[in-house]
């Protein structure tokens, strides 16, 4: 009986101590307040910027938000180096490196800010349409994983203080 009743107090305590698990990323947004989501970057304006304000908005704004005065600025620039090797005789390889500094403001000023640095290689060949294609390539990939990055690390962001929209 005391076997049982020891086993029953272990078993109640232990589903009550599991409860407790909370997930770091979870699928939340500001809501019911929206997120404006600035992108700048240097150079010419391509498909990275469209293809990233999209996803932040995706990720950090639901349907039903208000406008508010919360901004999301993030300074993107792209860079591609050469990575000194050589696969055979006409082929070297190239490296597409993505950095990204972001901010969040809300009325009374800055709520959080950091940067990110992502990379890829990629072969670069005589063939003119297959580097584009390689590079544009690179390009989406990077811009898609530091988007969900930097929407991630905002997601899980314990602010300091009350945000105030």
């Amino acid at each position: 009986m005391k076997k049982i009743c020891k086993l029953v107090i272990l078993v109640v305590l232990f589903f009550q101590a599991s409860c407790s698990y909370k997930p770091l990323y979870t699928k939340k947004s500001f809501n019911p307040y929206k997120l404006d989501v600035i992108i700048k970057q240097k150079g010419k304006y391509s498909n990275n910027v469209v293809l990233m304000k999209n996803i932040l908005e995706k990720r950090l704004n639901s349907p039903r938000s208000k406008p508010s005065n919360l901004k999301l600025i993030i300074s993107l620039n792209i860079k591609v180096n050469n990575l000194g090797i050589n696969k055979d005789l006409n082929t070297f390889g190239k490296r597409v490196t993505i950095i990204v500094n972001y901010i969040m403001y809300d009325r009374k000023g800055t709520l959080t800010k950091g940067n990110l640095e992502n990379s890829s290689t990629f072969n670069f060949s005589p063939n003119d349409y297959g580097n584009l294609t390689s590079l544009e390539d690179s390009y989406s990939k990077l811009v898609k994983d530091t988007s969900y990055d930097i929407a991630n690390l905002i997601l899980a962001e314990n602010f300091n203080r009350r945000i105030v929209p």
